[in-house]
């Protein structure tokens, strides 16, 4: 579902007309990566998340000695989770020659604007969560570290209609690219597991009163209402819903994963359903031994999206590691990763994008918790 706005296309194509011009030789300085992402607004903590993770990362690698000697020091740059500004951004990290690589975006919508650009550069763009399917294809140079709404969102479908017997289920999400992405996917597939959808509602970004569209829902009676929304939006929801009386399951997709939406919410999302790559819980030794740092480090416990950045951060330290720093030869490592072990999952990439499995989580008395039927 391809729905980059025509405005944001052409204003990428603007920048891309301005000169780039960068040398290859970097001397004995830092060796920089580009964090791209939403520093500050509603999104900042996913932002936040992703830089966390990535220092865990950088940390562990500089301590070690670096890359060939040097250390690795993140350049951030704040998108503002607005695809005008994540173009702005990319334009910066392109034309500064001591950047090599860019990390981001959070939202698929400001990840595909500045695609055009990373491309045009032949500079790797790896996005940590990046989930709508056209990203990849806006060039070779784009990776995401998560698996397309063409995978996630009908996991939580089948999870929600053929696992948990839900046969009436209505939907409620965020009017950009990705909401109508995972909506679209959810949707399709519990249809064709047999379930009847009753409504499907959008909102648009940054609203606040759900009321309205929250009421046509409730009036149709749902068993489950799926969540195409991030936390800051969720926990607004389930807080309105919480006083409107009305209380289906409810589930949401691994942009729910945040102690933040608990704080915001409390007992409104007790017993949501989320799925997630990473979880503190999860019984493997990369989740362990990521998680033990990441607590060291930041006296909390990590998320999902501080999982992703880190993992991403450990590919492109790979990357670096088996190349001469070269901009356009890290992307030929990357393409070839097979299995690449980390704290969400073992990596392998086809096309750009990569496969890896979901696991299951749920608010159960006021904390995330490994889901158990």
């Amino acid at each position: 579902m391809k729905r980059i706005y025509l405005s944001t296309i052409l204003f990428s194509l603007f920048l891309l007309a301005i000169p780039l011009q960068f040398s290859k030789s970097y001397g004995a300085d830092p060796i920089y990566i580009g964090l791209m992402a939403p520093m500050t607004g509603d999104y900042a903590e996913y932002g936040m998340f992703f830089k966390q993770g990535m220092e865990v990362a950088i940390e562990q690698v500089n301590k070690a000695g670096g890359i060939k000697g040097r250390i690795i020091e993140i350049m951030v740059g704040d998108s503002r989770a607005d695809p005008k500004e994540a173009a702005l951004v990319a334009q910066k990290f392109v034309t500064n020659p001591k950047i090599i690589a860019v990390i981001g975006d959070f939202t698929s919508s400001c990840a595909m604007a500045a695609a055009p650009i990373y491309e045009s550069a032949q500079m790797v763009q790896i996005s940590p969560s990046s989930s709508h399917p056209e990203f990849t294809k806006l060039g070779r140079f784009m990776f995401r570290n998560t698996p397309t709404q063409e995978y996630e969102a009908p996991f939580l479908a089948k999870w929600a209609v053929k696992d948990l017997g839900k046969k009436r289920v209505a939907t409620i999400y965020i009017k950009n690219d990705w909401g109508l992405s995972t909506n679209k996917y959810f949707v399709e597939t519990a249809k064709s597991l047999g379930a009847e959808v009753l409504a499907q509602e959008a909102f648009l970004p940054g609203e606040k009163d759900y009321t309205a569209i929250l009421t046509k829902i409730k009036n149709t009676n749902p068993e489950l209402l799926y969540l195409g929304a991030m936390y800051s939006e969720t926990a607004l929801i389930t807080t309105q819903m919480k006083k409107m009386h009305f209380q289906p399951v409810m589930m949401g997709c691994t942009a729910i994963f945040s102690p933040k939406l608990i704080e915001l919410a409390g007992d409104a999302v007790e017993g949501i359903l989320a799925n997630a790559l990473y979880f503190p819980e999860f019984d493997r030794p990369e989740v362990k031994n990521f998680t033990k740092a990441f607590v060291e480090k930041n006296k909390k416990e990590p998320n999902n999206f501080a999982a992703l950045a880190y993992d991403s951060m450990n590919i492109l330290i790979y990357s670096m590691k088996n190349t001469d720093l070269d901009r356009a030869k890290m992307r030929d490592v990357i393409a070839s990763l097979k299995n690449f072990p980390g704290a969400t999952g073992a990596a392998t990439f086809i096309g750009g994008d990569v496969v890896k499995e979901y696991g299951k989580i749920m608010v159960k008395n006021g904390k995330w918790a490994a889901y158990k039927p």
